[in-house]
């Protein structure tokens, strides 16, 4: 039986709505990963269930949902593309200004077990709510139509990364695109702006380290 929280719906989630019932959008965030603690250990979670049914037009819910098994490692085998596909796909949507999250049905409909799920959401929990502290609206110059199409393409990028099979890095990049949908959801420009400098920065790393690596493997089969 699904207990996944049906999530008021909302305008796109770059809309210009400072209402309180917009403002205190991170509980629903919240009340979705107590649902999922509230599971059985024996029990499988679907990722439209995981994903709070995908009953909002906002991006935020979706890809901090996405986020979390990968920022505490999940150990359930094909884990990191079940995620990386869909979050870029939501990344793609976000480019393209689509009103509405859509995913496919075949993904939505894949089941991800509970036991080591409610694990990495139990960790996360306390974080989430010391964040919904300190987070608020702020800096509108990053929240307009071209923001969000920035911020898509940092997501696309992020989930791009996280496919390849590379040790130790798929966490601290799920940790940035967590960090970009707690400003989504908060309508926090600052915190916008800081996840887009980290995927920046996570991309240079990682492109400098496959050039790197490149230019070591060229040199041995010349040498």
């Amino acid at each position: 039986m699904s207990t996944a929280l049906a999530i008021p719906t909302v305008t796109a989630g770059f809309s210009q709505d400072h209402s309180p019932r917009r403002a205190a959008q991170a509980s629903d965030l919240t009340k979705l990963f107590e649902a999922v603690l509230r599971r059985g250990d024996s029990e499988t979670i679907t990722v439209r269930e995981l994903l709070g049914g995908l009953e909002t037009a906002a991006f935020g819910i979706p890809l901090a949902a996405l986020a979390v098994p990968e920022i505490i490692p999940v150990p359930v085998p094909g884990v990191s593309l079940v995620i990386a596909i869909p979050t870029a796909m939501l990344g793609a949507q976000m480019v393209t200004a689509r009103d509405r999250v859509w995913l496919p049905a075949s993904l939505l409909d894949r089941r991800i077990a509970a036991k080591p799920l409610k694990r990495a959401v139990r960790s996360m929990l306390p974080l989430l709510r010391r964040i919904d502290g300190f987070t608020r609206p702020r800096g509108e110059i990053v929240l307009g139509k071209a923001g969000q199409r920035v911020v898509g393409v940092a997501v696309i990028i992020l989930a791009l990364l996280i496919a390849l099979p590379i040790p130790g890095t798929n966490a601290p990049l799920s940790l940035t695109l967590f960090i970009l949908a707690i400003g989504l959801i908060r309508r926090d420009g600052l915190l916008i702006a800081a996840g887009l400098l980290l995927t920046a920065a996570s991309a240079a790393l990682m492109a400098g380290a496959a050039l790197a690596l490149t230019e070591w493997l060229f040199g041995a089969l010349l040498a």
